[in-house]
């Protein structure tokens, strides 16, 4: 049996940026958004009734795609950071495909491939409202579009529920014909635009962002059992994403879990933890795995791991294993070989 799909609380952000963009009064609203956000990850359905609890303040025709098209390439987190840095839409594509359970856990998207159209389609696992069919397909749009900095349309989208009573506000909002009743979501693309080159690629932070990735995907293949600790989990997500911005201070990941940093320390030691124990055995056991990995050079893995000096991470490295990175690198890859 598969588990309930899990979005990340990042996606929290265009909602409150529609109620900011619309001016509505929900204060109640608002506060639920705010300590949501303080949390790693939340179930398909928890976001689908927060879409339809705002469209219930705001009912207007094709809320799923207006609100959709709000979406920014930093509300898809790492991923989001990681397809920006990409050189054109087809590389892009190609990693939000590889990637893309970091997005919504349980999505698997199907390509077709032909000479002149990219068709890509999916569907929602858990959740099958047409207010969720129109949000995932609008921000998917939205994303490449938001890429190659261009509104180029989709050559046909599909929507698998009825056709509503206003079918045509779909066409305009997406700017293509709209087929319902589809047996699943489905965006096809001119195959030609997949050289469309993005104007924020850098292919130093692409490889960064790449390995950070496989991390973060290794780490959600583990299998939860019964007594999986939600905190620790969310904990050692927050220390990833530190390490990317390079602030893995206690202080900043107590603020973004919703603790005081005094009731952070008091949970780590009830369960007989320490911060820096844990940062330092995260920071090792993905030191480890970066340094098997001849493309990236010691300064990657240094920055990777939020180090703002190489020579900082060399010392730790040293303190975790009695070697440096080189020795270590060399000592297992003639293993390897042999």
């Amino acid at each position: 049996m598969l588990e309930q799909a899990i979005v990340p609380t990042s996606f929290i952000a265009v909602l409150q940026r529609y109620i900011d963009n619309r001016s509505i009064d929900i204060p109640e609203l608002s506060q639920k958004l705010v300590k949501l956000q303080t949390q790693s990850k939340m179930t398909i359905q928890e976001y689908d009734r927060l879409l339809h609890q705002l469209q219930q303040q705001d009912p207007v025709p094709a809320f799923g795609v207006k609100i959709g098209q709000m979406i920014e390439p930093k509300d898809f987190g790492l991923v989001g950071y990681l397809v920006t840095a990409c050189s054109n839409l087809g590389q892009a594509l190609a990693r939000y495909g590889r990637f893309q359970t970091l997005v919504l856990s349980e999505l698997r998207t199907q390509e077709e491939v032909n000479s002149d159209v990219i068709s890509h389609r999916w569907n929602l696992h858990d959740v099958d409202t047409p207010l969720s069919c129109e949000f995932g397909v609008a921000i998917y749009i939205t994303l490449f579009q938001s890429l190659i900095a261009k509104a180029i349309a989709p050559i046909e989208v599909g929507l698998p529920f009825d056709t509503p009573a206003d079918a045509s506000i779909y066409k305009a909002l997406f700017g293509c014909p709209v087929v319902f009743n589809s047996p699943c979501l489905r965006v096809d693309l001119p195959a030609n635009i997949m050289r469309q080159s993005i104007s924020s690629r850098d292919p130093y932070m692409r490889k960064i962002f790449d390995s950070q990735a496989e991390a973060m995907l290794e780490a959600e293949g583990g299998k939860r059992s019964d007594s999986f600790d939600d905190f620790f989990e969310t904990l050692q997500e927050q220390i990833l994403m530190a390490m990317k911005d390079g602030d893995t201070k206690a202080s900043t990941v107590a603020k973004k879990m919703g603790f005081s940093l005094r009731g952070f320390y008091r949970t780590l030691e009830a369960k007989g933890y320490s911060y820096r124990s844990l940062v330092a055995g995260l920071r090792s056991r993905l030191a480890k795995k970066y340094l098997m990995d001849v493309r990236l050079t010691f300064s990657d893995v240094a920055l990777l791991l939020g180090y703002s000096e190489q020579s900082a991470f060399i010392r730790a490295f040293k303190n975790w294993e009695g070697m440096t990175p080189g020795e270590f690198r060399k000592q297992k890859l003639v293993l390897k070989d042999s």
